[in-house]
């Protein structure tokens, strides 16, 4: 029977039906959801030996570990950027594919960064914090509403994406439903597809500075590592927020911190920094909590993605044994290598036969 380990969240039911034709084995944080529990390199490649797939969560996935791991033939990663902690190019070179959970964050991202909009919008993070320090009193009570004198409302606001991806077109769709008028920046981006949605597509800049809100949502590269910085900034409205759920590496830190200081955008929001998490003096403790919202990296999170990257994941190794490719494979130039035949290819198309390919 086909020998799999999983160190990723795994739903429950989905386990106990790839049991069904799998020797399934969780370990560490599959079953704790312990960060400490994730396994090292070392404990790693021993977990792996006579493993066929690997279910892989957030271990670090080293050319040293597939090495050392020889009966890997399939890699699922349950992430949406599998690049994150998985080298893709030793996987390459040894022949072994790389199956992702695509769009496993493709409602909770986008709903969460409409969250933080909305707290931005509204007051609600100080509101609720005044209530619960009981100053909601019947002697201020007039003085305490006017908290809310600077709400504003999304309606009819311009809502700026950058990268229009898979999560920036579920914020888009969210957006539209409460009025706001939406713009984005991707040299990726179809134009048809955009048209259709009535998403107008411009350059960075025009985004940047016709924004009321501009959210940041694209992938990592090397080309646009650091592409939010204090020019892109500088041309944003004084009025205007700017939210991050993307990745830590696409804005530069120092150049939001200033930025807010001085009064040059009215706030922001994180859910990724560029330390996390943040040591003591980071400088986000240094700014007014009423311009700066913080959330510790989870605009991904909910219960439903672990249930759809189970459900994702199983489809894709039933679907790999019968000779079936998803579209979200990471190294799809593995299959054309000679190293293939030896490693994932064992697996490929082999349902009915071990991992040996004996019936």
């Amino acid at each position: 029977m086909l020998k799999v380990l999983c160190t990723a969240e795994f739903d429950d039911q989905w386990e106990a039906k790839m049991k069904e034709y799998c020797d399934m084995k969780r370990v560490g944080f599959s079953l704790t959801k312990e960060p400490k529990d994730r396994l090292n390199e070392e404990q790693l490649i021993e977990a792996l030996q006579g493993i066929d797939v690997f279910i892989a969560g957030y271990e670090k996935v080293t050319e040293n570990v597939l090495y050392h791991a020889p009966d890997v033939k399939l890699i699922l990663s349950v992430r949406d950027g599998p690049e994150e902690n998985i080298d893709i190019k030793a996987c390459t070179k040894l022949g072994i594919p790389v199956l992702f959970s695509a769009g496993r964050c493709g409602r909770s991202v986008p709903e969460f960064t409409f969250l933080l909009i909305l707290a931005l919008a509204k007051p609600l993070i100080k509101v609720v914090n005044e209530v619960r320090a009981g100053n909601w009193i019947k002697e201020n009570d007039l003085k305490f509403r006017r908290i809310n004198e600077n709400a504003t409302e999304v309606y009819g606001k311009t809502l700026g994406i950058v990268g229009l991806g898979r999560n920036g077109l579920g914020l888009a769709q969210r957006a539209q439903a409460f009025g706001m008028k939406i713009i984005g920046y991707d040299p990726y981006a179809d134009a048809e597809k955009m048209k259709k949605m009535d998403i107008d597509v411009f350059d960075l800049d025009t985004v940047m500075s016709q924004s009321d809100y501009v959210v940041l949502l694209a992938r990592v590269t090397d080309e646009n590592k650091g592409m939010i910085g204090a020019e892109q900034i500088g041309k944003m409205k004084p009025t205007a927020c700017l939210v991050n759920t993307g990745r830590a590496a696409l804005l530069d830190m120092d150049a939001l911190f200033d930025a807010l200081k001085k009064d040059k955008i009215r706030a922001a929001a994180l859910d990724v920094l560029d330390e996390e998490p943040p040591r003591k003096d980071h400088p986000i403790y240094g700014i007014d909590p009423d311009k700066l919202i913080v959330t510790p990296h989870t605009a991904g999170v909910s219960v439903e993605r672990i249930t759809f990257q189970s459900r994702v994941l199983n489809e894709h190794l039933q679907n790999y044994l019968k000779g079936i490719l998803p579209a979200s494979v990471c190294n799809p130039d593995v299959f054309d290598l000679p190293q293939f035949e030896k490693r994932g290819g064992i697996l490929y198309g082999s349902e009915g036969e071990d991992a040996s390919g004996n019936c």
